[in-house]
């Protein structure tokens, strides 16, 4: 009966030696995988032929044709396939009302649902309540033979092979009623159940990447044969555009399915021997779990079926990355990995998903240059770190993702200079072209920007004139000039005196020495908190990591240790570090964090001239200064302060 309780063919009467069998049973009887699956073959071993009857000059788009025609019959049988998967995974009571009924739009999501490895939340979406995994493992008869509904001859099992081969185990039903035991069975049911989630997942994947194709086969015929042998691609990818084939293409005028597309069409092309090769190979996944789960639901008492068991693979499926598919609003083009161009390969793509160079460069009118060097950590010369992102689908078809390009640099790399040319690069809406200069590459790759070019991050200037006058500096003594992460009274000063006087270089070389004079008088410091789990005397501060650590911020200055508090050395050596022993505070660990966060100055003065006795003490601290090296602007010194509990004190 019917989901809406109707029966289906009252007036027409199935019978077998002259008995009435139920239309149910009678229509999935006759729903057999065997039939398409034979229609399959005996295409693609007729592709080639009766092509004498063909003009010669049709003769290539024939077969190129009858490629198509296997195409479309394996996404036929494909979505045959998944209907009959849906109706037996969500229990209908009616296989007529379920077969006539079930659309491409229903197939869809129970093929998503296995891509995104999301069966349980679509049970849970149709009220099935069983575990994904039991499930298959039901659809498939691997339950059936746990429990015994489906038995083995003792000589089957004897002839299994041992665990290290558990590939296309075949065993068949008897009327023994041997139940397979321990833990082999339970090997060979769990492996096979990964194995037939792997492949539904293959199977799901080649439909859902070419259901929009097969859609223009079946509604107009929207398919054309070429004989391209170069394609000249002039996309925003970052790629030759030259790019040769030997063989026969096939283009399918396609609609958009995506809800957000408005139904645009695009063009997607293939090579012929692709387009084959991939859908013989998918038939054969369908072939193997649409005969296996059909066997199962429409076993008799007595019937034999084949069983197959296989070993786990880890992985699903196909993971051959032979294909590439590039991408634009218009077209998209599925090749052979062999024919990307030589830039692709230089940059080891096809083995990541991500590479990194660093990068200078260089902006004329709307084009920006970058010249790359494969590097991963930017310097002065090459302050850009560039991160090209290669995104993937799961299987064999690979693509360029849309903003692929994540540029991001430090202040600390970048001369005053560089600061302000990619400060107007951030300001700027209208650069339409990208182009990348590669090592031993005698050509430019360039990328057109359809969108605005996200700009390379920069903070913005709180005196935008202070800058623009030592790039002024810099440029007429010929002169790198860091950029300053600190601007000194004194420097300041350097600059209102100079700010409306003519640079000769004479007069510019003045001034850049009384820059260097102050940034040798005027020097910052960093400080940082670390608050420790343990005593001082259980921790190594060079090896152990901290519970805690608060960055406070930058002193002007610089700031002194007493040194009265037990150091070896007091004096400054660039690049080196200054520590002192414990002292105590009357604070405990808590506290003292809270008030240097309050006022880590004022604060920090306090601590040096406590005394506190050992027995009082609350907690410790210690001082490490890890001197910076002298600069133009100023020297930026480590300042550590180590915070210990005392006598089970906590953090």
């Amino acid at each position: 009966m019917s989901d809406d309780g109707k029966n289906f063919f009252e007036w027409t009467e199935f019978a077998s030696d002259s008995e009435s069998k139920d239309p149910e049973a009678v229509i999935q009887e006759r729903q057999n995988p065997e039939i398409a699956y034979a229609h399959i073959c005996k295409i693609a071993g007729t592709i080639n032929a009766g092509l004498d009857a063909v003009p010669e000059d049709q003769r290539d788009t024939a077969e190129v044709y009858a490629v198509v025609d296997l195409f479309r019959a394996t996404m036929q049988y494909i979505e045959e396939f998944g209907s009959y998967l849906r109706y037996l995974i969500l229990d209908k009571d009616s296989f007529i009302n379920e077969i006539i009924r079930t659309s491409s739009g229903d197939i869809r999501p129970l093929f998503e649902a296995f891509i995104e490895d999301e069966l349980d939340e679509y049970l849970q979406e149709h009220d099935v309540d069983d575990d994904p995994d039991e499930l298959l493992s039901s659809v498939f008869g691997y339950e059936a033979v746990q429990k015994g509904m489906i038995g083995f001859s003792e000589e089957d099992l004897e002839d299994a092979p041992p665990d290290g081969d558990l590939e296309d185990v075949v065993l068949r039903s008897t009327e023994e009623g041997v139940v397979p035991e321990g833990a082999e069975m339970e090997e060979l049911v769990s492996d096979s159940v990964e194995n037939a989630r792997n492949k539904l997942k293959d199977i799901a994947l080649f439909y859902l990447n070419f259901r929009e194709a097969y859609n223009a086969v079946k509604h107009g015929n929207r398919v054309t044969v070429g004989n391209n042998t170069q394609f000249e691609l002039e996309n925003d990818e970052m790629l030759d555009n030259r790019m040769v084939l030997d063989e026969a293409i096939v283009e399918f005028l396609c609609k958009n399915s995506d809800p957000e597309s408005d139904g645009e069409p695009y063009l997607l092309t293939i090579p012929r021997s692709i387009l084959e090769e991939k859908s013989l190979d998918i038939v054969e996944n369908v072939y193997t779990l649409y005969t296996q789960s059909y066997d199962v639901a429409t076993l008799e008492d007595g019937d034999e079926i084949n069983l197959s068991f296989w070993k786990s693979t880890g992985s699903s499926g196909e993971s051959e990355n032979d294909l590439i598919q590039i991408s634009n609003p218009d077209s998209r083009i599925i090749l052979p990995r062999s024919v990307v161009p030589k830039v692709i390969e230089d940059l080891k793509i096809p083995d990541e998903t991500k590479i990194e160079w660093t990068s200078d460069w260089s902006l004329s009118g709307d084009t920006l240059e970058f010249e790359v060097q494969y590097e991963t950590e930017s310097t002065p010369e090459y302050p850009i770190h560039v991160e090209l992102v290669w995104e993937q689908t799961e299987h064999d078809i690979h693509e360029f993702g849309e903003g692929q390009f994540n540029f991001n640099v430090s202040t600390d790399d970048l001369s005053v200079r560089q600061y302000l040319e990619l400060l107007e690069i951030k300001r700027r809406d209208d650069i339409r072209t990208v182009e990348l200069v590669f090592p031993d590459d005698d050509e430019t790759h360039q990328l057109r920007m359809e969108d605005d070019f996200e700009p390379i991050d920069v903070p913005e200037p709180a005196n935008p004139e202070f800058f623009e006058f030592v790039k002024r500096i810099g440029l007429a003594t010929d002169t790198r000039i860091p950029y300053p992460e600190h601007i000194s009274e004194k420097h300041w000063e350097v600059y209102e005196e100079y700010a409306d006087c003519d640079l000769d270089s004479e007069t510019a070389e003045e001034i850049l020495s009384e820059l260097r004079e102050c940034g040798e008088e005027v020097m910052r410091s960093y400080v940082i908190v670390a608050v420790w789990e343990d005593e001082s005397s259980s921790v190594d501060v060079d090896e152990d990591e901290p519970a805690h650590v608060e960055e406070l911020g930058v002193l002007p200055g610089i700031l002194n240790v007493s040194e009265d508090q037990g150091s070896e050395e007091s004096e400054r050596f660039p690049g080196e570090e200054y520590r002192t022993y414990p002292a105590g505070s009357e604070c405990t660990s808590e506290e003292l964090l809270d008030k240097l966060k309050e006022d880590y100055g004022g604060t920090f003065s306090e601590l040096q001239e406590l005394d506190i006795d050992s027995e009082e003490a609350e907690s410790e601290f210690s001082h490490r200064i890890r001197f910076g090296e002298e600069t133009l602007w100023g020297t930026i010194d480590q300042h550590i302060i180590d915070i210990f509990p005392v006598s089970g004190q906590s953090p």
